[in-house]
């Protein structure tokens, strides 16, 4: 019986990050399934959020682990693009059974 969870992402930006590059990373992560709005309500300018369903082998850390790399791989689409981006570190939390926690391992980096 597949679930659904409710995961949140919060992230910060380096200095660096240009105000166009901050715009598509945000664009990339809504076109990856996540939301930036509650409704008719837009949220802070780093979060973003989505439901995601989990399978039978799916645990909370697997859907944890799912968001970091979806937030690594639209970092690295807009880097990809010649915007210049840093991300420093993310937040992200898997509601429903929960786990909690700050993004594992160097977010710069595409692999997962």
């Amino acid at each position: 019986m597949a679930r659904t969870f409710i995961c949140s992402v919060a992230y910060e930006l380096g200095p660096e990050t240009t105000d166009e590059a901050a715009r598509l990373l945000r664009a990339e992560l809504v076109a990856r399934g996540f939301r930036d709005r509650q409704g008719e309500r837009p949220l802070p300018r780093n979060a973003v959020w989505m439901p995601r369903v989990a399978t039978e082998d799916d645990t909370t850390d697997s859907l944890h682990d799912a968001c970091t790399r979806d937030l690594r791989l639209a970092a690295a689409a807009v880097r990809a693009g010649g915007r210049t981006m840093k991300l420093l570190r993310a937040w992200i939390q898997v509601s429903g059974g929960g786990t909690y926690g700050l993004a594992a391992g160097e977010l710069d980096s595409p692999a997962a």
